[in-house]
């Protein structure tokens, strides 16, 4: 403490020093820059395994969406079917009664046209 006082500076003084701060600030920009020129270089040589590495990631994605899509509707259809043979055995229904039932499950022209209209409508708007 007697060391400090005697050289005339305090210890802010030395901590924050105009010369240490630029050193400082200029090491730290210096590490910024070797790291972000070092992780570009690792990007460019390693260009063909960063593409197939996606575009595999992006296949494994897809399979596992459709097997679980394709799962779902695979218990949707076995719920169905028993639902179907509840009502079949406890009202004694016929497949066309059914049928009436249920509705025809067609899809008409105009709900076709506004799905795709609404999708494009959702998909393009946001992105201009």
């Amino acid at each position: 403490m007697q060391r400090l006082r005697s050289s005339g500076s305090s210890i802010w003084g030395n901590l924050v020093s105009t010369p240490r701060l630029k050193r400082k600030a200029s090491n730290t920009w210096a590490a910024v820059q070797d790291a972000f020129f070092s992780t570009k270089d690792t990007f460019e040589r390693n260009k063909v395994v960063f593409t197939v590495g996606t575009s595999l990631a992006s296949v494994a994605t897809a399979w596992i969406g459709y097997s679980l899509r394709y799962y779902h509707e695979t218990r949707i259809d076995q719920r169905l079917e028993t639902i179907e043979k509840a009502m079949r055995n406890s009202n004694n229904l016929e497949h066309s009664e059914l049928r009436e039932i249920a509705g025809s499950g067609s899809i008409s022209a105009p709900t076709c046209f506004a799905t795709a209209g609404t999708t494009l409508i959702i998909g393009f708007v946001p992105k201009c």
